[in-house]
């Protein structure tokens, strides 16, 4: 009994004197996405970022974005037309959701295996949203109606908390589940559960693979890419990406052997399409948008293989303009507007100028008073050219 008993106190203390060598904790996770009735379930992908200021206390940045749609009066086709049933068109929705999170973190449970996570923080929401308003007939039999969408766009703070539980595969990989609720006023918990993989990392010399007395010049370039471009605030069938153009000068500075920061200044086509529903007439009821940005990344660059590079920032867009067509005639301008959002890419050097890249960049917030104007993600390959 008495060496049950001490075994048992071991267990209990032990997790407090477990420590961590690594102070920061990067991860990226994959969760459904609960809403309150009539909502359905949906999905979020989110990441963050964690800076231990103790073994087990910490502050946390995260991302989260995700939406929820019910997509299924669409493909319920009553008339000649081609338009759905006007009764099930009143549950359409779109609901795109993103979160920014600022939070505590601590830590009850720390061994060589095993992690528990508690988080408590506020969270920035934008829910940007498409309904069916009404159904509108010029004549009570007549098979035709037009339909009236309204559209939300919404910003608000509140509450949130975290529950986490991670398995070390390593001391620097882990894998594990994640709850996170988010707490509204006015209505009942958003709620999000899933996957995970986190990675503990330190920022140091020897991390960043930096040698007394480096020294490395400034280097400078041009890139054009081709970009296949899509409206963040729909994921209907009827929303269409479209392939467009960038262009920009870049400047890279490097910080280490295996680091650098890269500045860039891009001239960058974006736009959509949504093909609508039939009319009367038979012809087909389009929208189509078309917009230019001035994209100012700010970007880290790490070298992960020989000739192989994946880098990582944040970017600015600034508006520099936009029009809209709506069956061939044109229609509200866009509202000028600055997003701001996330870029992921890597590049292969084929020489010492020239390289390949592939990218991917999503705007997650608008930094705007422009309530409904778009916000875009997009898929790029480039060419890269080194002038110096």
């Amino acid at each position: 009994m008495k060496t049950l008993f001490s075994l048992l106190i071991c267990l209990v203390t032990y997790p407090a004197f477990a420590q961590s060598p690594f102070r920061f904790e990067a991860e990226t996770g994959v969760s459904s996405l609960r809403l309150p009735a009539p909502y359905r379930a949906g999905w979020q992908v989110r990441q963050q970022l964690t800076a231990y200021v103790r073994p087990r206390l910490g502050i946390a940045l995260g991302m989260g974005w995700g939406g929820s749609a019910n997509n299924d009066p669409l493909n319920a086709v009553q008339n000649k037309y081609g338009q759905p049933d006007p009764n099930a068109l009143l549950d359409y929705y779109n609901r795109q959701e993103s979160m920014t999170d600022l939070s505590a973190v601590w830590l009850p449970l720390l061994t060589r295996r095993h992690q528990l996570k508690v988080q408590v923080g506020l969270s920035l929401q934008r829910r940007r949203e498409v309904n069916i308003d009404s159904i509108f007939r010029e004549q009570q039999n007549d098979p035709y109606y037009d339909a009236f969408p309204t559209y939300t766009d919404q910003s608000r703070v509140m509450p949130m908390v975290a529950l986490g539980y991670d398995y070390r595969l390593s001391p620097r990989w882990s894998v594990g589940v994640n709850a996170v609720a988010y707490l509204p006023a006015s209505e009942k918990a958003i709620t999000t559960f899933g996957l995970r993989t986190s990675y503990r990392f330190n920022i140091s010399r020897d991390s960043l693979g930096t040698s007394a007395g480096f020294i490395e010049p400034l280097t400078w370039g041009v890139r054009v890419a081709a970009s296949r471009v899509g409206d963040n605030g729909s994921s209907s069938a009827a929303s269409r990406n479209v392939t467009k153009f960038v262009a920009g000068l870049w400047a890279e500075y490097p910080l280490s052997l295996t680091w650098a920061m890269r500045g860039e200044f891009n001239y960058a086509q974006r736009g959509y399409r949504f093909d609508g529903y039939k009319t009367s007439s038979g012809s087909a009821s389009a929208l189509t948008v078309e917009a230019t940005y001035l994209e100012v990344p700010l970007l880290f660059r790490h070298e992960a293989a020989d000739r192989l590079h994946l880098y990582a920032g944040p970017y600015l867009a600034f508006l520099l303009d936009g029009t809209s067509q709506q069956e061939g005639k044109p229609a509200v301008s866009t509202g000028a507007h600055t997003n701001t959002g996330l870029m992921f890419g890597a590049d292969f050097k084929f020489s010492k100028s020239l390289s390949l890249d592939l990218r991917y960049q999503r705007d997650l917030i608008q930094l705007s008073t422009s309530p409904y104007s778009n916000t875009f993600h997009s898929y790029q390959l480039g060419v890269n050219w080194a002038v110096r």
